[in-house]
Protein backbone atom coordinates (compact mmCIF):
# COMPACT_ATOMS: atom_id res chain seq x y z
CA UNK A 1 0.00 0.00 0.00
CA UNK A 2 1.33 3.48 -0.82
CA UNK A 3 2.07 6.33 1.60
CA UNK A 4 -0.65 8.93 1.82
CA UNK A 5 0.29 12.55 2.63
CA UNK A 6 -2.01 13.92 5.28
CA UNK A 7 -3.18 17.33 6.35
CA UNK A 8 -3.13 17.53 10.15
CA UNK A 9 -6.82 18.50 10.11
CA UNK A 10 -7.52 15.03 8.66
CA UNK A 11 -5.61 13.06 11.32
CA UNK A 12 -7.71 11.72 14.17
CA UNK A 13 -6.33 11.95 17.68
CA UNK A 14 -7.45 8.50 18.73
CA UNK A 15 -5.02 6.51 20.83
CA UNK A 16 -3.66 3.76 18.63
CA UNK A 17 -2.04 2.04 21.61
CA UNK A 18 -4.00 3.00 24.76
CA UNK A 19 -1.73 1.01 27.11
CA UNK A 20 1.42 2.75 25.86
CA UNK A 21 -0.36 6.13 25.85
CA UNK A 22 -1.44 5.68 29.48
CA UNK A 23 2.08 4.73 30.57
CA UNK A 24 3.55 7.74 28.72
CA UNK A 25 0.96 10.06 30.30
CA UNK A 26 1.70 8.73 33.80
CA UNK A 27 5.43 9.28 33.24
CA UNK A 28 4.69 12.85 32.09
CA UNK A 29 6.19 12.16 28.65
CA UNK A 30 2.93 12.90 26.90
CA UNK A 31 1.13 16.19 26.88
CA UNK A 32 -2.44 17.00 26.05
CA UNK A 33 -3.94 14.34 23.81
CA UNK A 34 -4.31 15.39 20.20
CA UNK A 35 -2.03 18.45 20.37
CA UNK A 36 1.21 16.94 19.04
CA UNK A 37 0.89 17.43 15.29
CA UNK A 38 -0.34 21.01 15.61
CA UNK A 39 2.51 21.72 18.03
CA UNK A 40 5.05 20.29 15.61
CA UNK A 41 3.77 22.63 12.89
CA UNK A 42 3.64 25.69 15.17
CA UNK A 43 7.09 25.09 16.66
CA UNK A 44 8.57 24.57 13.19
CA UNK A 45 7.02 27.81 11.87
CA UNK A 46 8.52 29.69 14.83
CA UNK A 47 12.07 28.62 13.98
CA UNK A 48 14.50 31.10 12.52
CA UNK A 49 14.90 30.55 8.78
CA UNK A 50 11.56 28.74 8.37
CA UNK A 51 10.22 28.55 4.82
CA UNK A 52 6.98 26.95 3.62
CA UNK A 53 8.93 24.25 1.80
CA UNK A 54 10.30 23.16 5.22
CA UNK A 55 6.80 22.50 6.54
CA UNK A 56 6.56 19.11 8.31
CA UNK A 57 5.10 16.28 6.24
CA UNK A 58 2.83 13.61 7.72
CA UNK A 59 2.45 10.25 5.96
CA UNK A 60 0.34 7.26 6.84
CA UNK A 61 -0.23 3.69 5.74
CA UNK A 62 -2.52 1.19 7.45
CA UNK A 63 0.41 0.00 9.60
CA UNK A 64 2.49 3.10 10.29
CA UNK A 65 2.49 6.86 10.75
CA UNK A 66 5.50 8.95 9.76
CA UNK A 67 6.42 12.57 10.48
CA UNK A 68 9.17 14.21 8.43
CA UNK A 69 10.72 17.35 9.91
CA UNK A 70 13.15 19.23 7.68
CA UNK A 71 16.12 21.32 8.79
CA UNK A 72 17.80 24.09 6.85
CA UNK A 73 21.42 23.57 5.91
CA UNK A 74 22.40 26.55 8.04
CA UNK A 75 20.60 25.24 11.14
CA UNK A 76 22.82 25.30 14.19
CA UNK A 77 22.20 23.06 17.17
CA UNK A 78 22.48 24.43 20.68
CA UNK A 79 25.86 23.23 21.89
CA UNK A 80 27.66 23.37 18.53
CA UNK A 81 29.81 26.26 19.79
CA UNK A 82 30.67 25.02 23.28
CA UNK A 83 32.71 27.65 25.07
CA UNK A 84 31.87 30.49 22.67
CA UNK A 85 28.76 31.96 24.22
CA UNK A 86 28.75 35.01 21.95
CA UNK A 87 27.58 32.81 19.05
CA UNK A 88 25.26 30.41 20.87
CA UNK A 89 21.71 30.76 19.59
CA UNK A 90 19.03 29.91 22.08
CA UNK A 91 15.46 29.09 21.23
CA UNK A 92 12.73 31.47 22.25
CA UNK A 93 11.58 28.98 24.89
CA UNK A 94 15.12 28.66 26.31
CA UNK A 95 15.30 32.44 26.59
CA UNK A 96 11.94 32.41 28.41
CA UNK A 97 13.30 29.74 30.76
CA UNK A 98 16.32 31.93 31.55
CA UNK A 99 14.02 34.89 32.21
CA UNK A 100 11.92 32.77 34.59
CA UNK A 101 15.10 31.71 36.40
CA UNK A 102 16.28 35.34 36.64
CA UNK A 103 12.95 36.21 38.29
CA UNK A 104 12.98 33.18 40.60
CA UNK A 105 16.22 31.15 40.86
CA UNK A 106 14.46 28.47 42.95
CA UNK A 107 11.77 27.83 40.32
CA UNK A 108 11.06 24.16 39.67
CA UNK A 109 10.83 22.35 36.34
CA UNK A 110 7.16 21.71 37.06
CA UNK A 111 6.51 25.44 37.61
CA UNK A 112 8.36 26.27 34.38
CA UNK A 113 6.37 23.66 32.43
CA UNK A 114 3.08 25.06 33.75
CA UNK A 115 4.08 28.66 33.02
CA UNK A 116 5.27 27.89 29.48
CA UNK A 117 2.55 25.28 28.74
CA UNK A 118 4.94 22.49 27.81
CA UNK A 119 5.74 19.13 29.38
CA UNK A 120 8.25 18.75 32.19
CA UNK A 121 10.30 16.57 29.85
CA UNK A 122 10.54 19.44 27.35
CA UNK A 123 11.76 21.74 30.14
CA UNK A 124 14.28 19.09 31.26
CA UNK A 125 15.69 18.85 27.72
CA UNK A 126 16.01 22.65 27.46
CA UNK A 127 17.64 22.88 30.90
CA UNK A 128 20.12 20.15 29.93
CA UNK A 129 20.97 22.00 26.70
CA UNK A 130 21.44 25.28 28.58
CA UNK A 131 23.74 23.54 31.06
CA UNK A 132 25.69 21.84 28.27
CA UNK A 133 26.51 25.15 26.56
CA UNK A 134 27.55 26.71 29.87
CA UNK A 135 24.73 29.23 30.25
CA UNK A 136 23.16 27.66 33.30
CA UNK A 137 24.06 25.53 36.28
CA UNK A 138 22.13 24.08 39.18
CA UNK A 139 23.56 24.40 42.67
CA UNK A 140 22.41 22.27 45.57
CA UNK A 141 20.15 19.26 45.73
CA UNK A 142 17.72 18.46 42.91
CA UNK A 143 14.66 19.07 45.05
CA UNK A 144 15.74 22.26 46.83
CA UNK A 145 18.62 23.75 44.84
CA UNK A 146 18.96 27.03 43.02
CA UNK A 147 19.55 27.84 39.35
CA UNK A 148 22.46 30.13 38.44
CA UNK A 149 22.87 31.83 35.06
CA UNK A 150 26.55 31.85 34.12
CA UNK A 151 28.85 32.82 31.25
CA UNK A 152 28.47 35.72 28.87
CA UNK A 153 24.77 36.37 28.58
CA UNK A 154 24.64 38.40 25.38
CA UNK A 155 21.54 36.48 24.31
CA UNK A 156 19.35 37.66 27.21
Amino acid sequence: MRNVHLDIKDVSSERRNPILANVMAQLDYMEKRGSGLTRICNETKALEGYKDELKPVFKSTPTQFQTIIYATSDTQNVGDNDGDMSETKLTERQQKILNLIKESPTITGKQMSETLSVSQRTIERDLAALQKVGVLKHEGKDNDGVWAIIGKNNHL
